[in-house]
């Protein structure tokens, strides 16, 4: 077969595949996570099926999404499962009740402003090997568009796939510009994309969080040293495979980790903040 012909034949097969709706995240991107990272994930379950993503950021909170309380901790019972690389693994996973959620106060769900949440545990977790605190960030500044990022979750890889994969997934990110974010081609100000947030996705816009991804966290190489860091919060998307719609993330402001800061410490007593995070 000439190389024109084998062109045309893959071009035909990925047209094929589109129409059937597989081009998705796995495709372009999404991935297994070595076992032994992402210790800092959560995931937010209510009877105990996966709803939502959360990061372990102390012992006993857990910094998630707005969208996660609001839409699915009211009148349920709502459990956190923490040291789990596979949904199915029962062994060695420490699992803990939600006895209260705290939502931003000025959390909007229409504008999806102030999108962030923190779940408070009835217990403190045990750190291990398996079980490990996100330190959160001093300062999210740094970070510019076509910085290098990376999500986390157990959320669907397609629009149309109620399944959930097992393993915990990676996806490659990259920051898109705000003005390009907010511009006709892709949310059209519907909502409006603001400094609070970071639109992140491939170059096209695709690869991004789905259904029970929200919550999870946004991890960039911040230009400050290249350090990786714990940058935002998976907020919301639509449609996972919806061309240039890619994923919005809370980004932690200083403004948000003041807020995140003074709530856990004021529900700690005399606890010493500092030496936690």
């Amino acid at each position: 077969m000439s190389k024109m012909l084998q062109v045309a034949f893959i071009v035909s097969i990925i047209n094929a595949l589109a129409g059937q709706g597989c081009i998705c995240v796995e495709i372009i991107g999404g991935q297994d996570v070595k076992p032994g990272s992402g210790t800092y994930m959560a995931s937010i379950q209510n009877a105990k099926k996966h709803i939502c993503g959360g990061t372990l950021i102390h012992v006993q909170w857990v910094l998630t999404s707005a969208n996660c309380a609001v839409d699915f901790f009211l009148g349920k019972h709502v459990t956190v499962v923490l040291g789990t690389h596979s949904l199915k693994k029962k062994t060695g996973v420490q699992e803990f009740k939600v006895i209260e959620a705290i939502t931003h106060p000025n959390y909007n769900k229409k504008t999806e402003q102030n999108n962030l949440a923190l779940f408070k545990l009835d217990q403190p977790a045990k750190l291990n090997k398996n079980v490990k605190v996100l330190t959160l960030p001093k300062s999210t500044k740094y970070i510019n568009y076509g910085t290098k990022c990376k999500t986390l979750g157990w959320g669907q890889t397609t629009d149309d796939d109620d399944d959930l994969p097992d393993t915990l997934q990676e996806i490659s990110l990259i920051v898109i510009k705000q003005e390009t974010c907010n511009s006709d081609k892709y949310y059209k100000h519907d909502p409006v994309i603001t400094d609070n947030m970071i639109c992140a996705g491939d170059k096209k816009g695709r690869a991004k969080t789905c259904k029970g991804d929200l919550g999870g966290p946004l991890i960039c190489k911040t230009t400050l040293f290249l350090k990786k860091q714990f940058t935002g919060i998976a907020a919301f998307e639509k449609g996972c495979d919806i061309m240039n719609k890619p994923g919005i993330y809370t980004r932690l402001s200083n403004h948000y980790l003041k807020w995140i800061k003074k709530k856990i410490k004021g529900k700690l007593g005399n606890f010493t903040f500092e030496q936690n995070f």
